[in-house]
This record gives C-alpha cells, sequence and structure tokens, in this order.
C-alpha cells in the first residue's frame, strides 16, 4: 500500500496575511536503501619529479599541481543487491586547501600498487567530480554515483590544479579512503503492518564530527558515535518517513561534517527524512550547514534558503497531521521566536485551527518537559496552542536519553487530553543523564542508543523503543487519539 504524505504550511507574509501551499511526497512501500563500504584494494600516488620511483607503500596519497604529482585508488565492489542509488567516495584530508581534488576516471584496472610510477601510471580518463575545499582532519565526500554501476573494479585518478600539494591519508593510513555505495532492495516484510498504517521513525542528536575522539573510522566506541548502529535500526524498520529531532550533526552542524558523518549513515534516508533544527546546528552561522544539507524540505516556505531559515512546517501522513516547530526560539523575530503573537506562534496556531485530520502529532528539537536541566521554558506559548487544540504526540530530542511522558496539560499535570512527550535524543551521539525525575515521567532511561517507531493507526498509534543492540532497551505500547 502506498501511503501519502502531503507537506503544507502557512507562511506569515510582512504584512501578517496567510498563504497555504501544498507538497506532496510519495511514501510507504519505496525501497529501502542498502549500503556496501568498501576500502581499496590498491592506492599510491606518482610524481613527474621522480618519474620511476613508486610510492605504493607511503601512508599518505600526495596530490599537487606542480610538479604533478597524481593519486590513483583501486576498488573491487561486490556484495551489491540492486540498482546503484548512490556512490560516494570519502577521503581523508591531511592538509586544509580552498581548491579540490579532481576525480577521474581511469579505464585500465590492470595497475599494481607496488609497481606504479609515474613513466608506468595508466592513462586518466574523464573527469567524475571534485571534493570541494579540504579541511585538514576531516573527511571529504565526493560523489561518483554516475561511475558506480554495481559489482565490478574501478579504477580511479585524484589530480588537483594547485600548485600547493594535498595530502590525504592512503590505505596504509589511519583513515583508509572508503567508497560506499548504496543500492535499493525489498523492504523486510515485517517491517510493514498488515493494515499498511504509516510508521514514522524519530530520533535525534545523532553524528559524531570526524574529528572526535571517539569517531573511530565511524564506528565509534562504547557510549560513543554509535550514528551507524541506529542508521541501521532504521533501514531494518523501513519507514514511510523518519522524523530527525535535531543535532544531527555535532559539534557545530557544519556542511562539511554533515556530508562527512551523517550522510553516509542516516543521509541514507533523506529522501524521505522531515528534519528540525537543533541548538548544535547553529554553531555554523545561521544555521547553514543544515539549511544547505536538507535543503527546501527544512523550511519548505522559503524555497532555497540556506542560513537563518525559519524552519517550521507541516504536513499530512495518513490520518495524522505532523508539524515541525523550531524550538531555538532566540534565533528567529529577535530572540522572541516563540513568544504569543510572533510569527512562528500565530503560524502554529492557524495551523492547527485549520488542520483537517483527526490525530495529532507534533516534533521539534528541544522538549518542553525532561527530567533535567534540557527542559525548555521558552516553548510553553508553543505548548499552550497545542493543548488548546488537542493534540496528542510531542516528540523531542535534545537530552541525550530516552524519556515517555503520560497525557498532561501545560502546567505538566495528568490530564488524559493532555499532550504526551517522548523524548528520543538516543541518535548516537553520546549519553545524557538525569536529575530529579519530574511529575508525569512515567519511563527515564539514560545510556541507551536507539530509535522509536511509531504506527499511525486512524484513530490511534502504537510506540516501540528499538534499541542499538549494545545496549539493549525496550518500551512499547498503544494510545488513543483525542
Amino acid at each position: 500500500m502506498l501511503t501519502t504524505i502531503r507537506r503544507r504550511f502557512l507562511a506569515i507574509g510582512t504584512s501578517g496575511s496567510v498563504v497555504a501551499a501544498l507538497l506532496v511526497f510519495g511514501g510507504g512501500s519505496a525501497a529501502t536503501a542498502a549500503s556496501t563500504t568498501v576500502t581499496p584494494a590498491a592506492d599510491a600516488h606518482v610524481q613527474a619529479d621522480f618519474p620511476t620511483t613508486n610510492y605504493g607503500s607511503a601512508t599518505a596519497l600526495r596530490i599537487d599541481g606542480s610538479p604533478v604529482a597524481n593519486g590513483y585508488l583501486k576498488f573491487a565492489v561486490s556484495g551489491t543487491n540492486g540498482t546503484v542509488s548512490k556512490a560516494t567516495l570519502r577521503l581523508f584530508a591531511r592538509t586544509t586547501a580552498s581548491t579540490p581534488v579532481n576525480v577521474f576516471s581511469v579505464a585500465d584496472t590492470s595497475w599494481v600498487e607496488s609497481a606504479i610510477t609515474y613513466s608506468t601510471a595508466p592513462s586518466i580518463g574523464a573527469k567524475i567530480s571534485s571534493s570541494g575545499a579540504l579541511t585538514s582532519g576531516q573527511w571529504a565526500s565526493i560523489d561518483l554515483t554516475s561511475a558506480i554501476k554495481g559489482d565490478g573494479t574501478y579504477s580511479f585518478a585524484l589530480t588537483t590544479t594547485s600548485s600547493t600539494s594535498r595530502s590525504l591519508d592512503s590505505k596504509e593510513g589511519t583513515n583508509k579512503p572508503e567508497l560506499v555505495v548504496e543500492t535499493g532492495t525489498t523492504p523486510p516484510p515485517p517491517t510493514t503492518p498488515p493494515s499498511g498504517d504509516p510508521v514514522v521513525v524519530t530520533g535525534g542528536d545523532i553524528g559524531c564530527a570526524p574529528d572526535d575522539a571517539n569517531y573511530n573510522g565511524g564506528n565509534g566506541t562504547t557510549g560513543y558515535c554509535h550514528m551507524k548502529d541506529t542508521a541501521g535500526l532504521v533501514g531494518q524498520i523501513n519507514p514511510t518517513a523518519v522524523l530527525m529531532v535535531g543535532d544531527g550533526q555535532y559539534n557545530s552542524g557544519s556542511l562539511t561534517n554533515y556530508r562527512a558523518s551523517y550522510d553516509p549513515t542516516w543521509g541514507v534516508y533523506k529522501s524521505k527524512t522531515m528534519p528540525t533544527v537543533g541548538n548544535h546546528d547553529y554553531g555554523t552561522s545561521g544555521a547553514s550547514g543544515y539549511y544547505t544539507y536538507f535543503g527546501t524540505p527544512a523550511s519548505p516556505q522559503q524555497s532555497g534558503c540556506t542560513s537563518n531559515c525559519l524552519g517550521y512546517y507541516s504536513f499530512d501522513v495518513g490520518a495524522w497531521h505532523i508539524v515541525n516547530i523550531n524550538s531555538e526560539c532566540s534565533r528567529l523575530n529577535g530572540g522572541a521566536g516563540c513568544a504569543v503573537g510572533s510569527p512562528q506562534e500565530t503560524w502554529l496556531k492557524n495551523d492547527l485551527a485549520t488542520k483537517s485530520k483527526p490525530c495529532t502529532l507534533v516534533f521539534d528539537h528541544r522538549p518542553r518537559w525532561s527530567s533535567n536541566s534540557f527542559a525548555s521554558a521558552d516553548i510553553a506559548p508553543l505548548v499552550d496552542d497545542m493543548y488548546a487544540a488537542r493534540v496528542d504526540l510531542l516528540l523531542s530530542g535534545h537530552s541525550h536519553s530516552y524519556e515517555r511522558f503520560g497525557p498532561q496539560n501545560p502546567s505538566g499535570g495528568a490530564d488524559v487530553n493532555g499532550v504526551r512527550q517522548f523524548v528520543v535524543g538516543t541518535g548516537g551521539a553520546f549519553f545524557t543523564g538525569f536529575s530529579t525525575i519530574v511529575a508525569n515521567s512515567q519511563v527515564h532511561k539514560s545510556n541507551i542508543f536507539g530509535v522509536m517507531k511509531l504506527t499511525l493507526h486512524s484513530t490511534s498509534y502504537d510506540w516501540s523503543f528499538v534499541a542499538d543492540p549494545s545496549t539493549p532497551y525496550s518500551d512499547s505500547g498503544t494510545g488513543s487519539c483525542h
């Protein structure tokens, strides 16, 4: 069964008038992506000033424009299943440079790492792509989708036009080059409920930066940087949509880090992701890394906006109306972005008043309630509007733990007609704990990674916390819409 996601937004113009728009996205039974990562079968660089010298055992690939030094990479790709949807070359930079490294095809794959020299190197073919600027100590991601067709052996050359040399880790180095090949696969039958009702996955606080001490080549360590593992859980569930509840990329949400860490993990599901901006994203001016990476879907009322965007919107999934709010209130409307009468608060009130679906879910980054210092009083006016409109669920991150509240009113008192909040800041970055457990907190668990699965029925919902196997835990139940 195909589930249709309808995204709509109400944008408040400078005159205060309300403008409505509608975008339609497909979802539901679309194929999920599988990812295969391979390191080079061979790599080396060659130098024009030493034309007969072999550098195959060097721990770095030297790329230079004068005197010319070119890098060569060879990958043996196997185990792909289905049509290649994306292929990304990841290179770890040892030097900072604004002039990019260019990647070219090499038809001859017979060269040998221990023998290749400038004099014997195979001919360089057509240019495929470029790296963009390089930052020392960080990964660069280069799109090679047009060159990878499936299983086989592929060879590439790396060049630069700069007369200042670039240095990249080789396969003998600490951070080996990687080729990440993503393919479409048939979703496993258990992931779609028999009813065909849509499933959404939520989680936030996800990707460690490549220069994080616990990054470990993207594999993380105990208690840190498990973004690859939680991304695998998303793939197993195969949701209709992913509600990413902020701070997708640490520590400052730079575009370089989004592309290097988030993109090969949770970014596999970017086409079905509905994101929200987090406080760490504003570590880059105007959250430009976040808004550039996610594009128009992050602030659809401002097509093409890449910095200081509004960042709130709504859409429909099945019988549910889903709203994203920007809980970084100090970043909007001169610091009063969530206050009564602010553009966002006015937009939210109008959006909820005109919704046509029986059930409603709101998601953001900062929780209104949390059993630690992460609770946000700034969003209280927005929660007042949610309660008045009989919103059913509020999903948040920010606190790197899992917490489930019973339905409650804006004062935090138990109320069967109130808003139930889930805090799911367990996307993989690192742990934070609890202090005094606040009223109406039904479940609170720290030191876990995982995602929450929500099945959205016509008048109810089922939830299930799906844990990273390294931190086993479970919580599940069902609730009714108001």
